[in-house]
C-alpha cells in the first residue's frame, strides 16, 4: 500500500513519467520482510507436517494376542516374481510380527496360478493361501461366462482358495459399446453360483473412499493423496456414482445367499458404519475386512469399537500391505490398545490429515477378528499354533520342535436342528468352518483334489458335511453294512472319551450306502481289534444321510466333478460310548478320511496324520464343542 501511494504521489507532483517508473521499479525490487521466501504464512499444505505436543501413554505390541490371518494382501504371482529370496523375506516379516497366514490375492489363472500355488501354498503349507482371478478380456464374446466358469473351476481344483475382484469391475472394464460392466452384471451370476457350490469365498473391492468421488477442491479431505495419485479420482460424468456401485455390490450379495462374500476395505463404506451394519444384519453371507482402513476407523473410535463388539463374528483382519513387521504392529496397536492420537501412515500410507485412536478390543473379539472368522470363511485350523511360533507350519501331520505330531483341532458350533440336503445348502452351515484333509501320498494331483469337512452339533445329535472333488464314481457295492472302504468312500471316527479305547466309525459311499460300526480297540493300533454292527438300528437310533453329486449322475462309473454328503448322527446311535451328549467345553477325539479308487493306485486323505492304519486312534485330532 505504501509503495503504491508513493508512486501515485510522484505522478501527482508532475515528475517525468520515466522518473516515476524508475523509482517504482526500484521500490518493487527491494525484498519485503513480510512476504519473504521464508515467510511461514506461505507454507504449502503439502509441506505441513505438524508434530503432536500431547504427552499420553504409548504402547506398541510387537506381536498380536492371537495367531493372525491377514486375509487381504498382494504378494504377486508367478515364479519369476515370487523368487525364493522374496518369499523368504515375506516369511521373515510374518514371523517377526506373529502372523500365521497371509492370503495372496494375486493368483491369476492358468499356469501363473499353478506357479504361485507351488511356491507359496504348496511349498509353505498353512502360511499362504492364494485366490484366483478372472480374465476380463473378451467380455463381449458369447462364450465368455462359460470360459471363465470352467477356468475358475480348474483354478479351484488346482488349489485356489477363493476368487478376488478388483475395483476395475464397475469402474473400468467396458464393453465394446463403451458401457461399463457393472458389479451385478448377469454374466457373473454363474460364476458366483460356482463359488457357492464349491464353498469358495468371493472378495470384492467395490468403489473407493468417499472423497475419491468428490471434486478435487479445498473441501476434499484426501487432497494430498489425490494430488499424488490423480488417477485415483473418480469424479465426473465418465464414472458411476459411488452409491450406485455399492448398490450393485449389495444386489450381488442378496441374489446369491449360498455364496460367502467379503467386502474388501470394510465394504468400501467405512465412512458410514451404520450402513455397513445394516448390510451385515440383512446378509448373513457377507463379511468385511479392515485392510487399509484403520485410518478411517481410528478417527471414529467410539463408533468403531461399538461396531466391532456387535459384529465381532463378521470382521476379519487384513492389511493390503506387503508383509512388513511395523505395518502389522500399527494394526495391533489400533485393535489392542487405548492409545490416543497416533500416526498410522506406516500401516499402509498416509490417508488424510488426521491421527487415530486405539479401540482396545476384549480378547474374545480379538480372537474372532485375528483368525476365527478367517477359519470360518476359508476353512482349516488357521489359528491352532501359538502366535509366538508362526514360522512352523501346522498342516495335518506336521511335527513340532521335538518331532511330535501335532493334533489338529476343529471348533464345533451349536445349532438348532435343520433338514439336511446333501450339498450343505442349509443356511446353518454358514456358521461352520471348513477343515481340509491332507493327501497321504506325494502326488501333486492328490494334494490339489480338494477334500474337506464341516461339523455342527445340536441337542439331538451331530451334523457332518463332507465334500471332495472327483472325476468319477468308483463304487459298485449296493448294500449297507458291506466293505465300503474298498471303493470310493468318506469315513470319520469319533472317540468320545479317552478313558476307554472304544470309538465309533462311520463310512458312506457316493451311492449313499453306509457302514456304522463300533470299534473296541484294546490292541495296539493297526493290530487285531473288534468291530460291532449296531443292533436295533432304527427310529431315533437311525442315522440320516443324503448324498449330492456334482456334474454327473449318482451311478457307478459316472463322470462327475465331485460329491458331497450330509449326515445327521443322533447321540442315541453312539450308546454305550461315554461323554455325550457334548456340552460347551466338551472335547472328543476324532479323525476324518477319504479313499478314492479311480486310478490303479488308490488315493487317500486324512485330517489328523496317522500311519499305515486309519485306526491309530491315539493320533486323532480334537473336536472342541463351543
Amino acid at each position: 500500500m505504501f509503495r503504491a501511494s508513493l508512486v501515485s504521489l510522484l505522478w501527482g507532483l508532475g515528475s517525468a513519467p520515466w522518473i516515476a517508473a524508475l523509482f517504482a521499479a526500484t521500490l518493487l525490487s527491494v525484498p519485503n520482510p513480510l512476504h519473504s521466501q521464508d515467510d511461514i504464512r506461505q507454507l504449502k499444505l503439502r509441506d505441513w507436517a505438524p508434530r503432536s505436543m500431547l504427552v499420553v501413554p504409548q504402547h506398541q505390541p510387537q506381536k498380536p494376542k492371537f495367531p493372525t490371518v491377514d486375509v487381504h494382501n498382494h504378494l504377486g504371482g508367478g515364479k519369476q516374481t515370487l523368487t525364493p529370496e522374496r518369499v523368504a523375506g515375506y516369511l521373515t516379516e510374518m514371523n517377526e510380527a506373529g502372523v500365521r497366514t497371509v492370503v495372496n490375492l494375486d493368483g491369476g489363472w492358468g499356469e501363473r496360478l499353478k506357479e504361485t500355488l507351488d511356491v507359496l501354498d504348496n511349498a509353505h503349507p498353512g502360511r499362504f493361501l492364494t485366490f484366483a482371478l478372472l480374465d476380463f478380456n473378451g467380455i463381449d464374446d458369447e462364450g465368455w461366462t462359460d470360459r471363465e466358469t470352467n477356468r475358475l473351476e480348474e483354478s479351484f481344483r488346482n488349489g485356489a482358495k477363493g476368487l478376488k475382484f478388483h475395483k476395475s469391475l464397475g469402474l473400468s472394464y467396458r464393453y465394446k459399446d463403451g458401457k461399463l460392466m457393472p458389479v451385478d452384471d448377469p454374466k457373473l451370476s454363474q460364476i458366483f453360483k460356482l463359488c457357492g457350490r464349491k464353498g469358495k469365498p468371493v472378495m470384492i473391492h467395490t468403489a473407493d473412499p468417499a472423497a475419491f468421488f468428490t471434486p478435487l477442491d479445498r473441501y476434499n479431505e484426501r487432497w494430498h493423496e489425490l494430488n499424488e495419485h490423480p488417477n485415483w479420482l473418480f469424479y465426473g460424468e465418465q464414472f458411476p456414482a459411488r452409491e450406485e456401485l455399492l448398490r450393485q455390490f449389495t444386489r450381488v450379495v442378496e441374489r446369491h445367499p449360498e455364496t460367502t462374500f467379503i467386502g474388501a476395505h470394510f465394504g468400501n463404506n467405512v465412512e458410514d458404519l451404520a450402513t455397513v451394519g445394516g448390510w451385515l444384519d440383512r446378509y448373513p453371507n457377507l463379511y468385511v475386512d479392515i485392510d487399509a482402513r484403520i485410518s478411517e476407523l481410528g478417527r471414529q473410535p467410539y463408533s468403531a469399537r461399538k461396531f466391532f463388539l456387535k459384529y465381532s463374528d463378521r470382521i476379519m483382519f487384513g492389511t493390503d500391505t506387503t508383509p512388513r513387521r511395523n505395518a502389522f504392529r500399527i494394526y495391533y496397536r489400533f485393535l489392542e490398545t487405548d492409545d490416543e492420537y497416533f500416526d498410522c501412515a506406516e500401516s499402509h500410507h498416509l490417508q488424510g490429515f488426521w491421527m487415530i485412536y486405539g479401540i482396545y478390543l476384549p480378547e474374545e473379539v480379538l480372537e474372532q477378528v485375528y483368525y476365527k472368522n478367517a477359519e470360518r470363511v476359508l476353512g482349516g485350523d488357521l489359528g491352532r499354533t501359538a502366535a509366538k511360533q508362526p514360522d512352523t507350519p501346522a498342516a495335518s501331520g506336521d511335527a513340532d520342535s521335538r518331532g511330535r505330531t501335532r493334533e489338529p483341532i476343529a471348533r464345533v458350533l451349536r445349532t438348532a436342528d435343520f433338514e439336511i440336503t446333501g450339498d450343505g445348502g442349509n443356511a446353518a452351515w454358514k456358521a461352520a468352518a471348513w477343515h481340509s484333509l491332507a493327501a497321504r501320498g506325494n502326488r501333486q494331483s492328490d494334494a490339489a483334489r480338494e477334500t474337506r469337512f464341516k461339523v455342527l452339533y445340536s441337542d439331538r445329535g451331530l451334523y457332518v458335511l463332507l465334500h471332495g472333488a472327483d472325476d468319477k464314481i468308483t463304487a459298485t457295492l449296493d448294500k449297507d453294512f458291506t466293505r465300503l472302504w474298498t471303493e470310493d468312500v468318506f469315513e470319520f471316527f469319533l472317540w468320545t472319551d479317552e478313558s476307554q479305547p472304544i470309538y465309533f466309525e462311520y463310512e458312506i459311499s457316493p451311492l449313499g450306502y453306509e457302514l456304522p460300526i463300533l470299534c473296541p480297540n484294546n490292541a495296539p493300533a493297526g493290530k487285531d481289534f473288534l468291530r460291532w454292527l449296531p443292533w436295533n438300528y432304527e427310529g431315533e437310533r437311525k442315522i440320516s444321510k443324503k448324498v449330492a453329486v456334482e456334474g454327473g449322475e449318482a451311478r457307478s462309473g459316472a463322470t462327475i466333478r465331485g460329491w458331497s454328503v450330509e449326515i445327521f448322527l443322533p447321540y442315541a446311535t453312539l450308546n454305550p460310548l461315554l461323554n455325550l451328549p457334548p456340552r460347551p467345553g466338551t472335547k472328543w477325539r476324532a479323525n476324518f478320511y477319504r479313499m478314492d479308487y479311480d486310478d490303479p493306485q488308490p488315493r487317500a486323505w486324512d485330517w489328523a496324520r496317522v500311519g499305515n492304519s486309519f485306526h491309530e486312534f491315539q493320533k486323532f485330532g480334537t473336536l472342541s464343542f463351543e
